[in-house]
C-alpha cells in the first residue's frame, strides 16, 4: 500500500515538472538517471513504463504499453519503445539506443545470456541456494549498440555483442546474432540483409547532413524535409 501511495506522490511531482508527462503507474527504480537539455524540446513522456536501476533516459523519449528497461542502459534523445512485453535489459555490459530510433512492441534486447559452461543453466545458486550468483550465472559477448534512426520490429531478438549501424530497420520477428550495416534492412531468424534503404550516394548525404544531431530551431526550419520521400529531394 505504501509503495501504491508513494508512486503517486512521485507522479503528481514528476507531473508538476513541465519536462514530464507521467501517469499514476509507472514504476521507476531510485536508482535512474533522466537526463534533461536546456531546450525546447519535447518532454519526456513516463506512461506505462517500468524502469529499474541503472537507466539513463534522455530527453524527448517515450514509453508505449509497458515496456520494461533496466540495467546499463542509455536512450538518448526521442527514443521510442513499445510494449506491451518488450524487454531492454543489460547485466554484464551496456546496451546504448540511438536518438530517433524506434522499438516495437515484444522486442527482446538483451546483453547478456545463461553460464553453460557451469553444470546446470539453472540459476541454482539464486533460486535453491538463495545465493547472489549473477557475475558467476550470466555471459556476455559486449555492449549492444543501436545507433541513430533505427527501427526495430515487433517480436525482434537483439542478441548480446551486436551493433546495429544508423539509419537500419529489423524486420518483424528477427533474431539478430551478427553486426547490421548502416541504412540496410535485415530479417529472418537468424537475420540477413534483404536489401539497402537507399543508393549509396543518397546515405553519403545523409551521412553529411547529420539531421539527428541537429537543435530544436533547425529541426523547426527543416520540417518539409521529413514529409518527403529521400529520393525526391536528392
Amino acid at each position: 500500500m505504501l509503495k501504491v501511495i508513494a508512486n503517486i506522490f512521485f507522479s503528481i511531482f514528476l507531473n508538476s515538472y513541465k519536462k514530464f508527462n507521467a501517469s499514476y503507474n509507472i514504476r521507476l527504480s531510485p536508482d535512474i538517471f533522466i537526463k534533461l537539455l536546456k531546450s525546447k524540446d519535447k518532454k519526456i513522456n513516463l506512461r506505462n513504463v517500468i524502469i529499474g536501476r541503472g537507466v539513463e533516459i534522455n530527453e524527448g523519449c517515450s514509453f508505449f504499453n509497458n515496456p520494461e528497461i533496466f540495467g546499463n542502459v542509455v536512450l538518448n534523445k526521442y527514443v521510442s519503445v513499445s510494449g506491451p512485453s518488450t524487454r531492454i535489459c543489460a547485466e554484464v555490459n551496456k546496451v546504448t539506443i540511438g536518438s530517433f530510433s524506434s522499438i516495437a512492441s515484444n522486442v527482446i534486447i538483451q546483453e547478456f545470456y545463461h553460464n553453460y559452461n557451469l553444470p546446470t543453466t539453472y540459476n541454482i545458486l539464486n533460486n535453491y541456494f538463495g545465493l547472489k550468483s549473477k557475475p558467476i550465472f550470466t555471459l556476455s559477448k559486449g555492449d549492444i549498440q543501436i545507433g541513430e534512426d533505427v527501427w526495430v520490429g515487433s517480436n525482434s531478438v537483439i542478441l548480446s555483442g551486436v551493433k546495429i549501424g544508423r539509419g537500419a530497420i529489423v524486420g518483424a520477428g528477427s533474431i539478430v546474432t551478427k553486426n547490421v550495416e548502416p541504412y540496410s534492412i535485415v530479417g529472418g531468424n537468424p537475420a540477413v540483409r534483404i536489401k539497402m534503404r537507399f543508393s549509396p550516394e543518397t546515405i553519403t548525404r545523409l551521412e553529411n547532413m547529420r539531421w539527428w544531431t541537429w537543435d530544436f530551431e533547425t529541426m523547426n526550419k527543416n520540417k518539409e524535409f521529413f514529409s518527403e520521400n529521400v529520393d525526391d529531394k536528392f
